[in-house]
């Protein structure tokens, strides 16, 4: 027998890329885009969302008084989607319920998450805690805008603060910290309140709107007075994105009657 007769066949390894390589075609992709993840499919395309994103911070009195505010707000917020849809936002929302931290068992909410859609924006809103507020005047609405304004942010969106109230705010010598802390935080600001200066200092500074509320006020003309609130904040934060060019700071430079001849808010 000859050298050749005597080799013997040795089967060829093939390399780990070639081994696997069916595997991880297979396999689906996954992509990191901004703040949101992606798995394709193999094959699979995706068309990715260059709409202006705008985050929503809803800071909601949530005692006994207010019951049929946050039933009206329930009401609005399918319209409201809808306004923010039409003009091509792509937008979050997020509540801090509060009450009065001078009685026990009140509390600033803080915790929940930032959510981006209609069903899950209304369960949000429904489940809020309610608290008692106490007997006496006011509520803790200055830890609540400073909670609201601590949420965790997407760094390129308009940022969009909604205070609800039909009480004072507890210690309203230090009102100026909402001034300070709405400025740190580029945030437009709106207001529904008492008819207290700093809650119309804090949304007319800062680019939003203040309204009216009262502790009585129906059902219906709660809803219409959000209704009204809500198709505010959709425009102005279509607007900042639209003239500033995403800037709240350029949008805040411009003059009130400026924004008027533009078509870009109310006086």
């Amino acid at each position: 027998m000859n050298g050749r007769d005597r080799r013997r066949s040795v089967p060829v390894k093939q390399p780990i890329g070639i081994k696997k390589k069916h595997e991880l075609e297979r396999r689906p992709a996954v992509l990191r885009i901004g703040d949101t993840i992606v798995s394709l499919a193999p094959g699979a395309e995706v068309t990715l969302s260059r709409q202006p994103q705008v985050d929503i911070c809803f800071v909601f009195d949530t005692t006994g008084s207010m019951s049929n505010k946050i039933e009206g707000l329930i009401r609005c917020m399918t319209g409201f989607v809808d306004e923010l849809a039409n003009l091509s936002l792509d937008w979050r929302t997020t509540c801090v319920p509060f009450g009065d931290l001078t009685v026990p068992g009140d509390r600033v909410e803080a915790q929940l998450p930032f959510v981006g859609n209609t069903r899950q924006a209304k369960e949000q809103l429904r489940g809020m805690p309610r608290f008692s507020g106490g007997g006496n005047l006011g509520e803790s609405s200055i830890d609540a805008m400073h909670a609201g304004l601590a949420k965790p942010w997407r760094p390129n969106a308009v940022r969009v603060v909604i205070l609800l109230t039909d009480e004072p705010a507890l210690q309203p010598a230090n009102a100026g910290e909402i001034d300070v802390a709405l400025d740190a935080a580029n945030a437009i600001c709106f207001v529904g309140a008492t008819q207290d200066q700093y809650y119309k200092a804090w949304a007319t500074n800062h680019g939003g709107r203040w309204v009216e509320i009262r502790p009585h006020m129906d059902t219906a003309s709660i809803v219409k007075l959000l209704r009204s609130l809500v198709t505010d904040v959709g425009r102005v934060a279509h607007e900042v994105y639209a003239i500033a060019k995403g800037s709240v700071k350029d949008y805040l430079r411009l003059p009130v009657e400026k924004r008027k001849a533009l078509g870009m808010g109310k006086p």
